[in-house]
């Protein structure tokens, strides 16, 4: 139960997502769905609050999403295993996010980073801004470590380190591009990717395909997918980029290791690969 304070908003939806951490179109859901009560009635997405008034909100089990897979919390920190077809942050016609069930259990989260959709594992988020700051830092300083494991078409006989720059798509907002490491657009990037012993065979009548390893020294929007696709090894389940159909896309963020922004000691944290990855 939630009670109004004289400095909250006096719009329902507004104080949802001011007392609650959720995303706008996530608050008028729920007052649609009669999800949100004063006074033992249902409020309405216009309605009005005064100080004082007592309000019961729980999410709509229409909307009610997979409890978060907790990997670590502490007083600054929440890693959760994220599962492929949610994504990261709300999204137009989509009101379940990460971040919104984050925002739940820690009105604070911060996202520090994003996944696709269609991609698994871990996300870290901050849960103060000493946290946040102290994140960045580490993040400025390359003292944080990013691997995930890729299923890519083709065979990948050796480690090989890619660096070319990520631009936008002027032709569609959805995509990335890579250019040249010397172009002027776009942002420097780098993908350092290893080969892992027993890629699962292709199915009948496709092409080879291989497990990587995959390293980032910059958090490129599609990074991992753009530059793969660049030198011929598109992600399988990656049709945006001229992936082989799947499943899902397989891609999963599967270890962060990150000094601790209070101790500064190292903190590591794994996430095996989901059932049905790179099958």
């Amino acid at each position: 139960m939630l009670t109004v304070a004289p400095d909250d908003p006096r719009g329902a939806a507004d104080f949802l997502v001011a007392r609650l951490g959720l995303a706008p179109r996530v608050a008028r859901a729920w007052l649609d769905l009669g999800a949100v009560q004063a006074g033992g009635r249902a409020l309405r997405p216009g309605a009005t609050l005064e100080p004082g008034t007592r309000v019961v909100a729980r999410a709509p089990r229409s909307l009610r999403p997979a409890a978060l897979r907790v990997l670590h919390e502490d007083a600054d920190l929440l890693i959760v295993d994220k599962p492929a077809g949610l994504p990261s942050q709300p999204t137009p016609g989509q009101t379940a996010s990460l971040h919104s069930q984050a925002r739940q259990r820690h009105p604070l989260a911060h996202l520090v980073n994003r996944l696709d959709r269609d991609a698994s594992g871990l996300v870290l988020f901050t849960l103060g801004p000493e946290a946040s700051r102290a994140i960045q830092l580490a993040l400025d300083d390359g003292a944080v470590t990013r691997e995930y494991l890729a299923l890519c078409q083709g065979r990948v006989a050796e480690p090989l380190t890619i660096r070319l720059r990520i631009a936008t798509d002027g032709r569609d907002a959805s995509r990335r591009r890579a250019v040249a490491e010397q172009a002027p657009e776009g942002q420097a990037a780098c993908t350092h990717v290893e080969p892992l012993p027993g890629s699962p065979p292709p199915p009948g009548g496709t092409e080879a395909r291989t497990l990587v390893r995959v390293r980032l020294e910059s958090g490129r929007t599609h990074q991992i997918r753009v530059h793969l696709a660049a030198i011929g090894h598109p992600l399988v389940g990656d049709r945006l980029y001229g992936g082989a159909p799947a499943g899902r896309l397989m891609l999963h963020a599967a270890r962060l290791v990150l000094p601790h922004p209070r101790s500064g000691a190292p903190l590591a944290i794994d996430s095996p690969l989901p059932d049905g990855f790179a099958t």
